[in-house]
């Protein structure tokens, strides 16, 4: 089930819902959206939610995605992007309108068989749609919490800091995952260059690269990091693939800095 974080995602979430917003966005899309998905919505607009993860088909092999986000929605903000989005990805059906994704997959709102929607996943690497449920709400209702007894946890005697570095750089694919994400949110007593220097060796991996990015531009967004020559290398990494979620975070980590934006 969906459960907003206590951590407000100042990027994705938007200005509180109104009626009036939801009227206009459903009339540019034209479609009535889910009444559970709206009402998610009044709590939060959009942003970071506890991890969940939802198995599914990827690239035609049995595989679990990890949800993180979904999007608000605003006159010019979160789902009224869909179609620009999709597009990116060779969908330009608009009866299909995202709520999230990370590149490798977007699940999506699915008006193709009528003006209740079905939920969607589209496999970007397979360039595949495939139906997986009948509606919002039993969409939400197939998220599994992430199971991370094994890592969870600092030891009797441990250190902050020995409890990230051991998570960060374990063989574990989750553990490595999750240890990116307790330093990130711990930069006030760790170090932001460790952290991104770790990072950007992830960045030819295909199962940790989009934690690499997302984090990466966190830490610029923020402010936190702040070594030229590593926001360079990260540029770089990004510009060496030709993906429109590396471009997207480019773009996006370009335009903060050169427009001198900060956060809020």
């Amino acid at each position: 089930m969906i459960v907003w974080r206590d951590e407000i995602d100042h990027t994705n979430t938007l200005p509180d819902l109104t009626e009036e917003i939801v009227r206009e966005v459903e009339s540019q899309l034209g479609v009535k959206l889910p009444e559970s998905y709206i009402q998610l919505l009044r709590t939060q607009n959009g942003g970071f939610i506890e991890q969940r993860e939802l198995s599914v088909i990827l690239n035609g092999l049995n595989d679990t995605i990890v949800i993180d986000s979904i999007m608000g929605m605003s006159l010019r903000e979160g789902l009224v992007e869909s179609k620009n989005l999709l597009k990116e990805w060779g969908v330009e059906d608009e009866r299909l309108i995202a709520f999230t994704g990370d590149g490798h997959y977007f699940l999506m709102f699915d008006y193709r068989d009528g003006v209740i929607p079905k939920i969607a996943l589209l496999d970007t690497t397979a360039e595949k749609i495939d139906v997986l449920f009948d509606s919002f709400d039993q969409f939400n209702e197939a998220l599994s919490v992430i199971e991370t007894d094994s890592f969870v946890g600092i030891n009797e005697g441990e250190t902050l800091s020995d409890y990230a570095q051991n998570l960060l750089y374990s063989e574990v694919t989750s553990e490595k995952t999750f240890g990116a994400n307790i330093w990130l949110n711990s930069l006030d007593v760790l170090d932001v260059k460790e952290l991104v220097v770790e990072l950007l060796t992830w960045m030819d991996d295909d199962t940790l690269r989009e934690t690499a990015i997302s984090t990466i531009q966190s830490t610029i967004i923020s402010r936190r990091l702040r070594q030229k020559e590593l926001i360079e290398a990260f540029f770089s990494s990004l510009l060496k693939r030709d993906d429109a979620y590396s471009k997207q975070c480019y773009e996006e980590t370009t335009y903060i800095l050169e427009n001198g934006i900060e956060p809020d």
